[in-house]
């Protein structure tokens, strides 16, 4: 009897750990319908219909993600809407992103009679440096190893253990830090924040440094917050628990020793006509808890990855491109025939 209630106590604590990873917050549910919208608005170029998509959803919530603004910002100027780019435009500089010297001149040619807002976020710069110092402990024997982990199998396992607990204690005692608070990170261009790479070496299949801490229950709350993008949230949710539950489709290139790159593949199920039952059976899997993360489905991001190839000017999520290297070319070869290159079919 004790044996069976501990199993039904299992079950129950694995159901009830997986409805964790749901947002909730329906205005947010409201805000990523909108904007996923918009998104297929532009790869299919009706600019004017993601333009008044993104207004719609900056009219559900007033703290739209940085690459929301970005791509809402790109678009507001191609259709001339020079006011609602300038609020974007503002938007992204209170939260801390660096223009070209010469973009207000070269896209406002007269900013005077548009209306100057105060910043309504206040970056928290003790904060930041708080994080940007764990990162610093994250990235330092990384760099020391050139690429060689595993001679620095020791020093990783300690300075990612230190990293990891001290980033659990801030974010319980400050919150899940965004750019609405630290700012955003100046040299990424998808607004990846520093401190998620101390998250994503806590990946449960680390075979250099074990997992110290799981940010799952962090990222869902962040998720229902608002402080975390769901692409993102989805990307950390996996590695974190050692799960592919968010992403099917992904594009592939493959690298070799001589420092050549052949890119880009995709999974031969792109295309419908090749799907089996496995295949369609896990990608209906993958979009149900796509969705339940407020995310478009896996078809849906593989065609915004493809448009982002040749529009690099977008942003669509933060993990477009997969590398693989392969010490035997033939390993790469079977590898491929196992996928469509990009340029070989209509997509």
């Amino acid at each position: 009897m004790k044996q069976l209630l501990m199993l039904v106590f299992f079950i129950f604590s694995i159901y009830a750990k997986s409805q964790n990873y749901v947002l909730r917050d329906s205005t947010l549910i409201k805000y990523y319908n909108l904007t996923n919208e918009a998104e297929n608005k532009i790869i299919n170029n009706d600019l004017i219909g993601a333009n008044s998509l993104y207004k719609s959803a900056y009219r559900e919530f007033k703290y739209p993600h940085a690459k929301d603004l970005h791509n809402a910002l790109k678009i507001a100027l191609k259709v001339k809407d020079i006011e609602t780019a300038y609020d974007y435009y503002r938007s992204l500089k209170c939260l801390g992103k660096e223009f070209d010297e010469d973009f207000l001149k070269e896209n406002f040619k007269n900013p005077e009679p548009f209306k100057q807002q105060l910043c309504k976020n206040v970056i928290d710069l003790k904060y930041k440096k708080s994080l940007d110092s764990l990162f610093d402990i994250d990235q330092y024997y990384r760099k020391l190893s050139k690429g060689n982990y595993t001679s620095y199998r020791k020093e990783l396992t300690k300075s990612d253990s230190i990293a990891s607990i001290n980033l659990l204690k801030l974010i319980k005692k400050k919150g899940f830090p965004n750019e609405y608070n630290i700012g955003l990170s100046m040299k990424n261009d998808v607004y990846f924040h520093n401190f998620y790479y101390i998250i994503w070496h806590q990946l449960a299949s680390n075979n250099i440094s074990s997992q110290k801490v799981n940010f799952s229950n962090e990222i869902v709350k962040a998720l229902n917050d608002g402080k975390i993008r769901p692409d993102i949230a989805g990307f950390l949710l996996d590695l974190n628990n050692n799960t592919y539950d968010y992403s099917y489709f992904k594009i592939y290139q493959f690298n070799s020793n001589d420092g050549k790159s052949d890119c880009c593949y995709v999974n031969k199920d792109f295309l419908p006509g090749n799907r089996n039952e496995s295949s369609l059976k896990k990608i209906q899997q993958v979009n149900d808890k796509r969705k339940l993360l407020g995310l478009s489905s896996t078809e849906d991001e593989i065609r915004k990855s493809i448009f982002f190839l040749n529009n690099k000017e977008y942003i669509f999520s933060n993990n477009v491109l997969e590398g693989f290297n392969f010490r035997d070319p033939k390993d790469a070869e079977q590898f491929k025939n196992l996928m469509i290159k990009l340029n070989d079919t209509a997509h």
